[in-house]
């Protein structure tokens, strides 16, 4: 594992490159709040972490927030290269995300997923249902 490097996504270039691992996984996504342009926003504003690994010169996982407030950080997307996942690359890179969060004065991170087994281990807790998902929670 210390061939991964941790980063943060600082270009449009990044970003897309990023995006293309998320989209592949998780489906594309074309509405206002996860699709291309809403990504480049928060880039550009730089409110929020966006992170990926690198394993060589290959993206193999992100986690991407974006904020609701000063202390509300949303999870838009968690994502992992199908060759791989069950590594612990996905949950390492998890706490480099709250790392950062913390460290720009979020309070706490909150995301929905049908998965519950992975957040769980990674320390969040669900707080309710909604549509098929479950709400997790995490106090940073």
């Amino acid at each position: 594992m210390s061939d991964l490097v941790f980063k943060e996504i600082k270009t449009e270039s990044e970003l897309r490159d990023v995006l293309e691992l998320c989209y592949k996984v998780l489906g594309t996504h074309n509405d206002e709040i996860y699709g291309y342009d809403a990504w480049l926003k928060r880039l550009q504003d730089g409110l929020q972490p966006l992170i990926y690994v690198l394993k060589g010169t290959k993206i193999v996982s992100a986690v991407l927030g974006r904020a609701e407030n000063k202390e509300s950080l949303v999870i838009g997307f968690v994502a992992c290269d199908e060759n791989y996942r069950k590594q612990g690359i996905t949950s390492k890179a998890m706490r480099y995300f709250e790392d950062i969060a913390r460290k720009q004065g979020f309070k706490y991170i909150t995301l929905g997923s049908k998965e519950d087994t992975f957040y769980e281990k990674c320390g969040y807790k669900s707080i309710f249902q909604i549509h098929d998902q479950n709400i997790y929670q995490k106090i940073l």
